[in-house]
């Protein structure tokens, strides 16, 4: 599966790995050579007169100065739909759930792009940029998130559509977002279970070529070196996050530290194997 069920709603919030869609979401282009632009209107009566048009018409300026409350910057865009990048905590905040209303910050997007089926195959390894979003039981097409382009979006304007209703689409799976978290770490700081396995797979191959290992000796250490990264990044990104927000989510202390303990041992031991492993590769 890729994407949970759209309908019924299963909660109403919005969160890292949900689609939304709107009237103001746009994939747009803007040139390096953008300029902003002023706007003035024109009268019913020249309207008429210069473009048989019985109304007021407001037209854009190249290189005026923007008044008041205006700026404007031309450019090339269709509307999109789009994925939230931004942390759920961070949502949450700017959407002004404590009672305090919207705040005047933004919410980080990327569109959501149409890809072909041989193109979901082709981005499963090896491209930071892009993630695919294979089609499944919800969405009988093919998309990918496109990282290179993200956005962001006024708070107020994506609460506001909230509030309207029928701004979020649908959200991804539970795989489908730990699968979009580790491709955005790749994409921005080059970290995280996706780059280990990109690295991990040309070390596999020098050790092959150096004749220190077999194919199929140099794809276990390759593995057992992703896996103490993966099992790490759970840690991290689950447990650790887990506890701490064990005061606001009213979670049971115990429970937490037992949690943080089995996330610990499996790093260990990962690291372990991972270790015995190179060890005897270097006798």
């Amino acid at each position: 599966m890729t994407y949970l069920a759209a309908a019924p709603p299963l909660r109403d919030y919005l969160a890292f790995g949900d689609v939304c869609e709107a009237d103001f979401l746009h994939d747009i282009h803007v040139r390096a050579d953008a300029r902003a632009t002023g706007t003035d209107v024109a009268t019913a009566a020249f309207a008429k007169k210069k473009w048989n048009i019985e109304a007021e018409v407001r037209y854009y300026i190249p290189e005026a100065a923007p008044r008041e409350g205006e700026n404007f910057v031309l450019a090339h865009g269709a509307r999109a739909q789009a994925v939230v990048l931004a942390d759920d905590c961070a949502v949450e905040t700017v959407l002004g759930r404590g009672g305090d209303g919207p705040q005047r910050r933004r919410i980080l997007f990327a569109p959501i792009v149409k890809i072909t089926a041989d193109e979901v195959d082709e981005l499963l390894v090896g491209n930071f940029g892009r993630l695919p979003l294979p089609a499944d039981g919800q969405v009988s097409e093919d998309y990918a998130v496109d990282l290179r382009r993200c956005f962001m979006v006024d708070a107020r304007d994506v609460h506001d559509a909230l509030a309207a209703g029928g701004f979020r689409v649908r959200s991804l799976d539970d795989d489908a977002r730990s699968a979009l978290s580790e491709r955005l770490s790749a994409y921005a700081v080059r970290r995280g279970p996706f780059v280990a396995e990109d690295s991990a797979d040309k070390f596999a191959g020098h050790l092959v070529d150096a004749g220190r290992a077999s194919d199929e000796q140099a794809e276990d250490i390759a593995n057992k070196l992703v896996d103490v990264v993966a099992t790490a990044w759970v840690y991290e990104g689950e447990a650790v996050e887990r506890a701490g927000n064990t005061a606001t989510d009213r979670l049971d202390t115990h429970e937490v530290i037992e949690r943080l303990i089995v996330d610990l041992e499996a790093v260990q031991e990962a690291a372990g194997t991972a270790i015995d492993a190179l060890k005897s590769m270097a006798r």
